[in-house]
């Protein structure tokens, strides 16, 4: 007897995009998230903050 086996559904990656990007691309994509996350999103609450 067999189990039908799912794969397990990644809310982080839902379309399996990071399978398919090469080195360099996940470089990029971690580059800008780095930004995002150091950079962009204080400024960004600090906006909102004084709005």
């Amino acid at each position: 007897m067999t189990k039908d086996t799912k794969a397990a559904f990644s809310w982080i990656d839902p379309l399996l995009l990071s399978a398919q990007l090469s080195d360099d691309e996940r470089m990029v994509r971690d580059a800008t998230a780095a930004y995002c996350q150091n950079k962009l999103q204080p400024r960004i609450l600090e906006a909102f903050r004084h709005e």
